[in-house]
């Protein structure tokens, strides 16, 4: 292990992974990492671990039997709702991080399919529960967005309809209908959805970096 002159200067993967973080021989924090590096980890909000702090974090490291543990030592640089950064005492290992950035890849569709879980499941509760814990964005964020890109597409919609209906051919009601409750489907279910958790992860981005 070497010493880490300056953690961001090292490659960032996203890492979706809950980690265990011991600080004063006891566990302070059981967390869920948003992105790691050689040089550091940052996690989400753990207000229980304010700047300073020296601590480990347990990281679950992928092997041929499952997973084993790997210990890093750091120091918590930064922790408020942007996120907790914790800058390693020492580089991790080159071939650990290559381990990690395999197995995050592996479960890069299953994080795509939990972002999208998480939207639903937000968007079904009328008080928008857990918006922030599973989203990472305030409710009014989620509220903003959401009508935004709803009345967007609403609007380009009937801007398209109007500008090309000279050349549209004539149908029948029935397939009117069907083509509306289809495009309907396609954009709640889909396209609208996709759009907001772009939006919603450049929001967070954006955060963490004016929290830097």
């Amino acid at each position: 292990m070497n010493a880490v002159p300056d953690q961001r200067t090292h490659e960032r993967i996203p890492f979706s992974q809950k980690v265990k973080v011991i600080s004063m021989g006891r566990i302070a924090a059981y967390t869920v990492a948003i992105n790691i590096g050689m040089g550091g980890v940052l996690l989400r909000s753990a207000t229980n671990l304010p700047v300073g702090t020296q601590c480990r974090v347990a990281i679950p490291v992928p092997d041929g039997d499952g997973t084993h543990p790997l210990l890093a030592e750091g120091l918590v640089v930064r922790s408020d709702e942007g996120g907790t950064a914790v800058k390693f005492l020492s580089l991790i290992e080159q071939t650990s991080f290559h381990s990690l950035a395999s197995h995050a890849e592996g479960t890069l569709l299953r994080s795509i399919l939990g972002s999208y879980q998480a939207y639903f499941q937000v968007s079904r509760n009328q008080d928008l529960a857990d918006c922030e814990k599973l989203l990472g964005v305030t409710k009014r964020q989620f509220r903003t967005t959401f009508y935004i890109t709803f009345f967007s597409c609403i609007s380009l919609a009937i801007l398209s309809v109007w500008l090309y209906r000279p050349s549209m051919p004539a149908a029948p009601n029935w397939l009117k209908i069907v083509l509306s409750f289809a495009y309907g489907t396609v954009w709640l279910g889909a396209i609208q959805p996709t759009l907001d958790l772009t939006v919603f992860r450049f929001l967070r981005l954006r955060r963490a970096r004016s929290h830097a």
